[in-house]
């Protein structure tokens, strides 16, 4: 049997709504459809193709576009068109321990993708006390920012402390039982955020920032750092995000330059500490990922059972 696996960064309603993908229909299909220049990477027929048992499926609102009022409308949206796949039978969202464990025992003989909800950024977030609402509809994760500040934290195009509201929302996620996600925060909020919430940590969606410098990625010091809370990376493969010469247009790079970075972050956090998280819905096509990766089923050349889902796995039953 194949290894489960666990993709930890998608953002599947963002694309459905924003970019009017149908993601019920077969990839094949949904390519000889889509008039958006980046060929797509992923439906949700492609993911139980895949074997992918899981998803961390994001709540998503671009900061740089309209206000506040408009953000908290659209995450709920979103919210509602996963609540809808899942009243067709198409995903099962994975709200509280029991469901994560009788999502876990079903499979593979029921292959239905299981989602667990991620509020990408806070900024949609008018007060800490708003995300009890979301909580209770089966959010389980949040990242304070999305690249640009907000009253919560600096980004990582933003640079900028944690504020005193960001302490208490991460308090109430503490409350909770909602888990932090540093990716997209800016060093000196990441290093702060980890002094103050005492809950589960990961980073969904980061790559290495010793090979790649931008603050979009995690440095060394944080990579360490997550491993001491027992957290897992996730890793993404974009070439971008692989080689800081790669610019769209370029040839696709080889799977090497993926193996750099799993390499990298593995010897700093150790190998039960590394998965995916491709962010594979992230605004970027298959013209910008490595060679022979052309839908999630190829994922599979990465790694071994451990990287392709059992590390997330393991965090999540710990804590879930």
């Amino acid at each position: 049997m194949e290894p489960v696996m666990v993709d930890a960064h998608l953002d599947l309603a963002y694309n459905a709504r924003a970019l009017g993908r149908d993601l019920t229909l077969p990839l094949e299909d949904l390519r000889a459809l889509d008039p958006h220049p980046d060929t797509p990477l992923v439906t949700l027929p492609s993911l139980k193709e895949a074997g992918v048992a899981l998803a961390f499926a994001t709540l998503f609102v671009d900061p740089r576009e309209g206000a506040q009022e408009d953000w908290e409308e659209e995450v709920y949206a979103q919210l509602a068109l996963y609540e809808a796949w899942e009243a067709r039978g198409l995903v099962r969202i994975l709200r509280e321990g029991q469901d994560l464990k009788a999502h876990l025992s079903r499979y593979p003989e029921d292959r239905t993708l299981g989602l667990v909800l991620l509020l990408e950024g806070a900024h949609p977030l008018a007060f800490p006390e708003d995300l009890r609402a979301l909580r209770a509809r089966g959010l389980r994760l949040l990242s304070l920012t999305w690249a640009t500040q907000n009253p919560y934290a600096g980004g990582n195009a933003e640079p900028g402390p944690l504020t005193e509201r960001g302490r208490a929302l991460l308090k109430e996620m503490e409350a909770l039982g909602v888990a932090l996600d540093l990716s997209h925060l800016a060093e000196e909020a990441a290093w702060r955020a980890l002094e103050v919430y005492q809950g589960p940590v990961c980073a969904t969606h980061a790559n290495c920032r010793a090979l790649v410098p931008s603050e979009r990625h995690l440095s060394d010091g944080l990579l360490r750092a997550l491993a001491g809370r027992e957290g897992v990376l996730g890793l993404v493969p974009f070439n971008a995000f692989l080689d800081p010469a790669w610019k769209r247009g370029m040839a696709r790079l080889p799977l090497e330059a993926f193996f750099r970075h799993k390499a990298h972050a593995q010897a700093l956090m150790g190998g039960g500490r590394v998965g995916l998280g491709t962010d594979w819905d992230g605004g970027f096509g298959l013209e910008a990922v490595p060679q022979g990766l052309d839908r999630h089923r190829d994922l599979r050349a990465l790694g071994d059972e451990g990287f392709l889902g059992g590390n997330w796995l393991r965090w999540l039953l710990g804590w879930f």
